[in-house]
């Protein structure tokens, strides 16, 4: 996968609404060494500041040592052999999804070279911890008793800032 094509700065704004995410390339260290995205958001309304966690990140993150809004990751983003198209992980450092341990269920697809179409599902992103498979005595909550929202858009088209 070329990730090149998703690196930079990406914006959506309507009316005074700023949405805008960061991309860089960089490689997590799990089990073995992974290349990915990892990013970070900013969020303004009314010209007041909501959500700004775009800031410097490493090009490598041990997840095994700390996790990833503790280096200034705030979304990680792989693909799976779909051409231009991300799924991703994201932190909202406001709703703290599972604990502020982030939730999948994000896409990315680029559109044109320009442009990217940004979802976030909170229902496919809680499905894997909520649902799955329970035992006898499982007193985890649902998905329903679990769904927080998001602090940010979760359906735009963002264009690639020059």
């Amino acid at each position: 996968m070329n990730y090149d094509a998703f690196v930079g700065t990406w914006v959506y704004q309507k009316n005074d609404t700023v949405f805008k995410i960061r991309l860089q390339k960089g490689t997590t260290i799990i089990y073995s060494n992974c290349a990915e995205l990892f990013g970070g958001y900013y969020l303004s309304v009314n010209s007041v500041i909501k959500e700004d966690y775009i800031k410097p990140m490493p090009m490598v993150w041990d997840v095994s040592k700390s996790s990833a809004p503790t280096n200034n990751i705030y979304i990680t983003a792989a693909n799976d052999n779909t051409p231009n198209l991300l799924g991703f992980e994201f932190y909202d450092q406001r709703k703290k999804h599972l604990n502020g341990r982030g939730i999948t269920g994000g896409k990315i697809e680029l559109l044109a070279p320009n442009k990217i179409h940004w979802t976030l599902n909170e229902w496919e992103g809680l499905w894997p911890w909520l649902e799955g498979e329970r035992e006898e005595g499982d007193n985890r909550p649902g998905i329903r008793e679990s769904m927080i929202g998001f602090s940010v858009p979760t359906d735009v088209i963002m264009i690639k800032e020059q």
